[in-house]
């Protein structure tokens, strides 16, 4: 049998959805020289992984968020 669309008082609420610009200064994180100098070499990687990966979805959003 089909799946039928369940009746409105037993969808769920998702409610309001918010949509704002992100922008790379809303996510970045700065470290300076001394910091950057305490991470272990594990959490440098890490850094650059993550910061790529943002890159990338910030991208995927289009230039109007960069």
């Amino acid at each position: 049998l089909p799946r039928s669309t369940p009746p409105p008082s037993r969808r769920p609420h998702w409610g309001l959805i918010l949509q704002v610009p992100v922008t790379f200064e809303d996510v970045v994180v700065y470290f300076s020289r001394e910091e950057w100098g305490l991470l272990a070499s594990w959490q440098r990687e890490l850094y650059w992984d993550v910061m790529r990966e943002t890159c990338s979805a910030l991208l995927s959003l289009g230039t109007y968020f960069l």
